[in-house]
């Protein structure tokens, strides 16, 4: 059960997410929907023809997407640290760990897997 520390930790770097995310893009067709959970607190990434459009806290309970990375504040704080420790250095080693949870279609993730590690990672400290 997360504490409200951990929650407000969350809201946090949802916050830093969000505002490192707009505008982000990358020459390349990209479209999808995502959801990046930090703890209890879900942002919602639409990302049209290579360029976020929108990332923003889901207010809604019926939002759909097509793939969600969930983790909570510790493991993506230990994610965007500068220079990330072994096994804290991609979403993968996450997940391999049992750190982040990757739900949803995999297809879209798979086919965009550089911008979405890219995307993701925009909220790690500069070295």
């Amino acid at each position: 059960m997360e504490t409200t520390h951990d929650q407000d930790a969350g809201a946090t770097l949802a916050r830093r997410f969000i505002a490192k995310a707009q505008g982000y893009a990358r020459p390349r067709r990209c479209n999808v929907e995502m959801l990046v959970r930090f703890g209890a607190t879900p942002v919602h990434v639409s990302v049209r023809d290579g360029r976020v459009r929108q990332a923003a806290v889901i207010t809604l309970p019926l939002d759909s997407w097509d793939f969600g990375l969930s983790a909570d504040a510790d493991a993506w704080q230990r994610f965007w640290a500068p220079v990330p420790a072994p096994g804290w250095h991609d979403i993968f080693a996450l997940s391999k760990r049992g750190a982040l949870r990757i739900d949803g279609n995999l297809q879209p993730l798979m086919a965009n897997l550089q911008f979405v590690k890219d995307l993701v990672a925009l909220g790690r400290e500069d070295a």
